[in-house]
């Protein structure tokens, strides 16, 4: 690992120590009480190395039972902590755009991993606080644009069980294995391998 490289990502985990955020597992995880947490990843871009060096942040939301049931249902996501939504932070900034921080051979890394952490503070901890309401979260997760589509008909009945609603949940699955019957990709071999297993585990 290049030297500046290893300079910034050990600045950045020092600003987001100063909000909470403890690295685990390759990402920078935040206590929130409760199931919820909050979750930093942090996307490098080394070709500029050893001059230039970028980071992306993504910010996002986990919660304990759901990311349980999940890593029990699932073969397809490593199993380590991860987010169940998340998103860029540039894109939760007023420029809503795609957003590097670069670090410069020679130049303040610190200042810029300040920068950063500031960033998460100011935008992306109101996302994190806002989703780690699981009241909030079950009730909105449904919405499109807050889950990835090829996420949503695996999220979403395990959202319905947690919060008792069976019926649901199987309703929801069962609409997606008819969606997919006649597919043979990679997504619906996937999804009937975790409806096989959802009924195995929970009927």
């Amino acid at each position: 690992m290049s030297s500046l490289k290893n300079e910034a990502l050990a600045a950045c985990q020092v600003a987001l120590a100063q909000l909470g955020f403890v690295k685990r597992g390759g990402a920078f995880l935040q206590e929130r009480g409760g199931e919820a947490g909050g979750w930093i990843g942090l996307n490098l871009a080394t070709h500029g190395l050893p001059r230039l060096f970028k980071i992306n942040p993504v910010v996002g939301v986990r919660f304990a039972h759901l990311e349980k049931i999940l890593l029990t249902l699932r073969d397809d996501v490593p199993k380590k902590p991860m987010p169940v939504i998340s998103k860029p932070l540039g894109y939760l900034m007023p420029e809503n755009s795609f957003r590097f921080w670069e670090f410069l051979e020679g130049g303040d890394i610190e200042r810029v991993a300040k920068s950063l952490a500031g960033a998460v503070r100011e935008y992306g901890e109101p996302y994190i606080a806002t989703y780690s309401d699981w009241d909030v979260f079950s009730r909105d997760v449904g919405d499109v644009g807050l889950l990835v589509e090829h996420e949503r008909a695996k999220v979403l009945p395990i959202v319905h069980l947690i919060n008792g609603d069976r019926e649901e949940a199987r309703r929801i699955i069962e609409s997606e294995l008819e969606r997919v019957a006649s597919s043979g990709d990679m997504y619906a071999q996937s999804y009937r391998k975790f409806a096989e297993k959802f009924s195995g585990e929970f009927g």
